[in-house]
């Protein structure tokens, strides 16, 4: 058995010779399938583009649809659904305007600000007060377990925990 050309886009196999392979390449069938797959890789700016000066297709409102479907020379594009692309292409527009070094701070001094002084004031702040509340019923509890207790730096250093059961 010789080799079988595949086309990935049709999705067929045949023989594999130049004129066949050449003929199938040339069809319309082909272009149609080709066409489509890379439609769905535009960006929005194109396809914004193209159905802005097309006229909107009175054969996607009928029950049946547009019989054409994507090889149709009107838009399929609704009202709403061109707003959106709009606004699409508009923050894309604007994402690619801002300068990307301004908006993404410099790694580098993220980490030499923090290993200059690691021990600053504002943690030590925060580990002087309590990290959570006690419920107000559990203090009443005159037995309650040290697992519940609150964490203090005392208890934290305090490693016996024989007590803790």
């Amino acid at each position: 058995m010789g080799k079988r050309y595949h086309c990935d886009y049709c999705d067929r196999s045949f023989k594999d010779n130049s004129e066949i392979r050449k003929k199938h390449l040339s069809s319309l069938q082909h272009a149609k399938n080709y066409a489509e797959h890379y439609r769905q890789f535009k960006d929005p700016e194109e396809i914004l583009r193209e159905e802005s000066t097309k006229i909107p297709c009175k054969k996607t409102t009928s029950e049946n649809g547009c019989p054409f479907g994507n090889s149709c020379r009107f838009s399929h594009y609704t009202a709403p659904m061109m707003w959106e692309l709009e606004r699409i292409v508009w923050l894309k527009q604007r994402k690619e305007s801002k300068k990307f070094s301004a908006d993404i701070p410099n790694p580098l001094e993220i980490i030499t600000e923090f290993f200059q002084n690691p021990l600053s004031s504002t943690i030590e702040e925060t580990t002087d007060r309590p990290i959570w509340n006690i419920p107000p019923h559990l203090k009443t509890y005159s037995n309650l377990p040290p697992s519940l207790w609150p964490i203090t730096p005392a208890s934290v250093t305090d490693s016996n925990f024989t007590k803790w059961g």
